[in-house]
């Protein structure tokens, strides 16, 4: 049986083989301010998200990596559905966030669209709080310390998350690590407070 997370290190960027490999290595340090949650969901949470219209209907002739709901600064975003405010109350009143979030982003990270995703710290707009759920199992995410040296990764199975506060937010860059035959990148309910 496959762990919750698993943690990972690398003293070199990723190469193809990495992203595309589930090997286990030496762990590095997790990023200051990262807080990884094990099972945050349930399987009927999951299961409930996953059947809701609004996540990204993607095709091969016709690709959808993500869909935008609330406010993002200008950005073009549809009003959130009432179960995305819900969740962010309740994520919020659970401590998660300091304010309810009020940015919500349904992902499917998806084939080589998914591998276009370089190694970023995310826009100001996102706020300083960003919690990504995962909806499938065995995503790989990893991070990468200001000194662009070496990284750590975590995998995640569907109903895990990962917060990002503090230096981890603003210092460190993250990747989706597409993995497997499809190099999927799998589905995400991200979270954030502006």
């Amino acid at each position: 049986m496959m762990p919750r997370l698993r943690c990972e290190h690398k003293k070199t960027h990723p190469t193809k083989e990495d992203i595309h490999s589930t090997r286990k290595v030496s762990t590095m340090k997790r990023p200051p301010g990262l807080k990884l949650y094990p099972a945050l969901l349930s399987s009927q949470d999951i299961h409930n998200i996953l059947q809701r219209p609004e996540l990204p209907q993607s095709r091969p002739e016709c690709p959808q990596l993500f869909r935008l709901f609330g406010d993002f600064g200008g950005k073009e975003a549809s009003t959130p559905s009432p179960w995305m405010l819900e969740w962010g109350t309740r994520l919020q009143e659970q401590g998660f966030f300091s304010t309810t979030p009020n940015q919500y982003r349904l992902c499917d990270w998806i084939g080589d669209l998914s591998a276009q995703f370089k190694w970023h710290i995310d826009n100001k707009r996102h706020g300083k709080e960003i919690l990504v759920i995962s909806l499938t199992d065995q995503r790989r995410i990893g991070f990468r310390p200001p000194t662009g040296r070496g990284y750590y990764s975590v995998e995640l199975n569907a109903g895990d998350a990962y917060l990002m506060r503090g230096a981890s937010r603003w210092q460190w860059e993250h990747c989706v690590l597409p993995s497997g035959q499809s190099r999927s990148g799998g589905k995400s309910f991200i979270l954030s407070a502006h």
